[in-house]
Parts: C-alpha cells; sequence; structure tokens
C-alpha cells in the first residue's frame, strides 16, 4: 500500500479542448469496449443534466476488490468527458492507461484535469505523460494534485 493511497480525488479526461470531437466517441461505444473489458462492469444509461446529452454511470473493477465509479457522458457530438470519482491516483493512472490504450484513436488526445484544479479556479488541460507504467502516470496525477493546492 502506498502512502498515497488515501489521498483521492474525482479525475476528469477528455480529449485536447480544441479539437473536442478527437475521440469520436459514443456512449454505447464506451459501453461496448468497457464491457468487454471489464466483464463483471456495471452500466446505467441515463440523460446528463449537462445540455441534456447522453451518459452512462459505471462501475468497474480494476483489481481484486479495488472498484472505481465513474461517468462517461457526450456533452457535444463526438465528444466525450470521462469522470472517475473520489480515486486515488494509482487507480486513476490504471484506468487512464486503459483509456489511452483501448478507447481512443492516439495516445496523445488524452487530457485530464481535477475537481481541485476546477475549485481551484485552474481551467488549463494537461497531458498524460507518455508512459505506460502506472507508476509514472500516478505520479504525474500526484504532481498534479499538489500543483493545483
Amino acid at each position: 500500500m502506498s502512502e498515497h493511497d488515501d489521498i483521492r480525488a474525482t479525475f476528469i479526461f477528455h480529449p485536447p479542448v480544441d479539437d473536442a470531437a478527437a475521440w469520436h466517441m459514443t456512449i454505447e461505444g464506451f459501453v461496448h469496449i468497457l464491457t468487454k473489458s471489464f466483464p463483471d462492469a456495471f452500466t446505467k444509461y441515463r440523460t446528463s443534466r449537462l445540455r441534456g446529452s447522453d451518459a452512462v454511470d459505471f462501475e468497474v473493477e480494476i483489481g481484486k476488490g479495488v472498484w472505481l465509479e465513474g461517468v462517461a457522458q457526450t456533452p457535444v457530438e463526438d465528444s466525450a468527458v470521462i469522470t472517475l470519482v473520489e480515486a486515488t491516483a494509482r487507480e486513476a493512472a490504471e484506468f487512464a492507461l486503459w483509456i489511452r490504450s483501448s478507447l481512443i484513436p492516439s495516445p496523445e488526445l488524452l487530457r485530464f484535469s481535477s475537481d481541485r484544479a476546477m475549485e481551484s479556479g485552474y481551467d488549463a488541460e494537461w497531458q498524460l505523460p507518455p508512459s505506460s507504467e502506472v507508476s509514472d502516470v500516478e505520479a504525474a496525477f500526484l504532481g498534479h494534485l499538489e500543483s493545483v493546492q
């Protein structure tokens, strides 16, 4: 267990702001890939309060007994926002690497932020490091959280 396991935040993943449709994501496509990768996934479709767009609540087990909750939505056509609720940096890193390798067309199209950044007035987008190592992405998330305090 890492010393950072008790630090939890809500992480937001999205395409670059200047290329919002870069993922070409649909809710149905997201659910298909999610349930193929995580067979025990729970999903529930709904209409988001954000512009009345389609959304899906989901819960996935990323490790033995480690479950993540989140929401995927398409605020505008082909655009996407995937939110993980109260995840550790390590859990978020594991899921972000899954997004990058399974869901989006090109690795450089993944940006992230957090509830802490937004609450502190930071509207910048951060790019995931190019590494495929969970520990490197975890370190980037921890650095992000520290920088927006």
